[in-house]
């Protein structure tokens, strides 16, 4: 005779399963503001808008397993009335050196410009909508999940609330948003 398997035990709730939910809801809020505000550049909203003619290239490994590796090519940023000149501008993408590329200036950093590069970082900023969707159950019962299984256990716990609908929601409408983004970003 074989007995049903048992679900873990939920822990009890506690400050440490709220706390992971606010770590969420705070990872969420950077991914925001960092891609808005890069969002913000790429649109011309801030900094200077300028020109980088490319001198070099170079590839930079990120690690693992699917060892993939990041472009950055560097040159001179000259900027549209020709007041701001920086030699050492970098800005991470697959150009062609002697090409020349629209970008928009913050400070030290430069990111290009266009609808594709605006719809790109609006795409990651519905990742903050996925965190958020992420945190809300630790945040509302309080409970730290101890293995997977358990997470699970948690989510379905809020199934049916006011709080699962709002995860739910948070989450479709990320993957929907970045979907769109990413669609619009591969096309134009």
């Amino acid at each position: 005779m074989t007995m049903p398997m048992a679900s873990s035990p939920l822990s009890r709730p506690g400050i440490a399963g709220r706390a992971l939910g606010a770590l969420f809801a705070v990872l969420a809020l950077a991914c925001f503001g960092f891609s808005l505000a890069n969002a913000a550049q790429a649109a011309g909203l801030t900094g200077i808008h300028g020109t980088l003619t490319v001198e070099r290239c170079s590839q930079h490994s990120t690690g693992g397993r699917g060892h993939s590796s990041t472009t950055e090519c560097a040159g001179t940023f000259r900027s549209d009335d020709g007041v701001v000149v920086a030699e050492d501008a970098t800005v991470r993408a697959a150009l062609a050196v002697g090409g020349k590329v629209p970008v928009q200036r913050s400070g030290d950093s430069y990111v290009r410009t266009g609808f594709g590069e605006i719809t790109r970082w609006i795409a990651a900023s519905f990742g903050g909508w996925l965190l958020l969707a992420i945190g809300v159950p630790f945040a509302v019962t309080g409970v730290l999940p101890r293995s997977g299984g358990q997470f699970s256990l948690i989510s379905r716990s809020i199934s049916g609330t006011r709080a699962g609908t709002v995860r739910k929601w948070l989450f479709l409408g990320g993957l929907a948003g970045a979907a769109v983004c990413l669609y619009l970003t591969w096309t134009f």
